[in-house]
């Protein structure tokens, strides 16, 4: 029988409708081994649990916050908690902002600028994603794949000390892995269900987004696949099991 995990999930929405992360929740508790615990906190309300706290797995959830906003009062003490797991080697799954933040991280440790803000083109539904190689985090999807897309900021290059794993037509770093490290970064979102999606999307051309920066709108049954959901959080959960037996 596969031990549970101990996993924290950093809520960092902004929009009240979205607090909890629940997709995320549903996801961890449906791939995850029985029985494992999940503990959610809420960044942008400062409160993150204490820096050493002992979890086998953590997942950085998305925002709207810009990824090149650093004067907001959580986002240090975020960033600060966030460097200190990765230096630890916790397993870490980043989506979408969570992406950017690990690679803000790594962009700082080398010194560099910061490769990352808003992209030349958005993605804002249905996007085909395309393996780099094979890595045991997408193990078992196909070359390429479909999966929902809901970013006007993105990480613009692959920052020093990762390991592409994804590209897509319009974003370059669509999935990556901190070298050595069960830590990875994914700019796309598989916890969306077709309705989530399908009602985000509404909601982006209501607001009038550029109508080129919509994928494939209305289209979602024919282009979700939850196959995509239960392989990325399983294999992330594996990967997180496994570091764990190797560290006793």
């Amino acid at each position: 029988m596969k031990k549970p995990l101990k996993i924290l999930v950093l809520d960092n929405t902004r929009e009240e409708k979205s607090f909890g992360s629940k997709n995320l929740v549903y996801w961890a508790l449906k791939t995850s081994p029985e029985g494992s615990e999940i503990i959610v906190r809420r960044s942008p309300d400062h409160d993150l649990p204490p820096v050493d706290i002992a979890v086998d797995a953590i997942i950085l959830s998305g925002s709207v916050t810009s990824c090149v906003e650093l004067s907001e009062s959580w986002i240090k003490p975020y960033d600060d908690f966030i460097a200190a797991h990765i230096t630890k080697g916790t397993p870490m799954l980043g989506v979408c902002y969570g992406h950017q933040a690990i690679a803000r991280y790594l962009f700082r440790q080398a010194k560099g600028e910061l490769k990352l803000g808003k992209a030349a083109d958005a993605e804002y539904g249905w996007q085909e994603i395309r393996k780099v190689g094979d890595h045991p985090f997408l193990e078992s999807l196909p070359q390429k794949f479909n999966t929902y897309e809901s970013h006007y900021e993105e990480v613009s290059e692959l920052p020093p000390g990762a390991v592409l794993l994804a590209s897509s037509e319009r974003c370059l770093v669509q999935a990556f892995q901190v070298e050595h490290k069960p830590i990875f970064g994914i700019q796309f979102h598989p916890e969306y269900s077709i309705d989530e999606a399908e009602a985000s999307l509404a909601q982006k051309l209501k607001k009038g987004v550029r109508k080129d920066w919509i994928l494939n709108p209305g289209k979602g049954s024919a282009l979700y696949d939850e196959n995509v959901g239960k392989v990325i959080f399983g294999n992330f959960f594996r990967i997180a099991a496994e570091r764990r037996r190797e560290n006793k």
